[in-house]
């Protein structure tokens, strides 16, 4: 992870878990990020090396890679409905798509096979006050 990298950061404290954050510097023993929202720094200790890290085994706690925004392109040709399309599938980047969707009142998303929905019992214009009238007279 090279400086100017978008990361995600765990965080315990606070409303959301993962915090976007880029990467300011990074030694043999920590890297250093920037939060996105504030411009706070902070640091995150390294990893034992592993085979599942950037390309050079390194890994740091509580940190994974971010996605590249999608642009408006790219949304309106739908691949924003698959998050198999992403390089990066963790927590923090299923959160991230999730809620960026239910944002746009996109409330079902696919991740391969499975069918994501988030609050698929939101109040949809179905009835409208003439229907509602007709069922109270008519005894429906």
């Amino acid at each position: 992870m090279e400086a100017g990298t978008k990361v995600w950061a765990f965080e315990e404290s606070g409303d959301d878990p993962w915090i976007l954050s880029e990467v300011v510097n990074r030694t043999d023993s920590e890297i250093q990020l920037k939060k996105a929202d504030d411009g706070s720094v902070f640091s995150r200790p390294r990893l034992a090396a592993n085979a599942s890290g950037d390309g050079d085994g390194v890994k740091y706690e509580g940190v994974e890679l971010a996605n590249p925004p999608l642009s408006e392109a790219e949304k309106a040709e739908g691949m924003d409905n698959d998050m198999i399309s992403l390089p990066h599938l963790h927590e923090p980047a299923i959160l991230h798509a999730v809620s960026e969707r239910y944002s746009e009142g996109k409330i079902y998303t696919w991740t391969g096979p499975v069918l994501i929905a988030v609050n698929p019992f939101q109040r949809l214009p179905l009835y409208t006050r003439e229907i509602l009238e007709s069922y109270r007279q008519e005894g429906l």
